[in-house]
């Protein structure tokens, strides 16, 4: 039989990925100062400061890769473009839409 719901609980959250996170690094010792203030809450509210850190540093620079590709292939993307606007797309004669 199983237990009943529990309204005491905590509820879980979706990170909102999908499928195996990334794999770990080897880890490495670093100092970083921060807000004592800030780093009192974190520490009460029982925030992991290094997974937090890690975390967002991961988000950032997939942000700066993602940007970095952006901007090096933006002229590819203008030239396609312009190719298809001056020749149009070869299977448009077989479009039924």
């Amino acid at each position: 039989m199983t237990e009943p719901f529990d309204e005491d609980s905590k509820p879980s959250r979706h990170s909102g990925h999908i499928g195996p996170g990334p794999k770990p690094g080897p880890k490495r010792a670093v100092n970083v100062s921060i807000d004592a203030k800030i780093l009192a809450a974190a520490k009460t509210q029982g925030i992991n400061l290094s997974q937090t850190l890690e975390d967002e540093l991961r988000k950032r620079t997939q942000e700066a890769r993602e940007a970095k590709w952006q901007e090096e292939n933006r002229e590819a993307f203008e030239a396609h473009n312009r190719f298809i606007e001056k020749h149009g797309i070869w299977s448009e004669k077989y479009r039924s839409w």
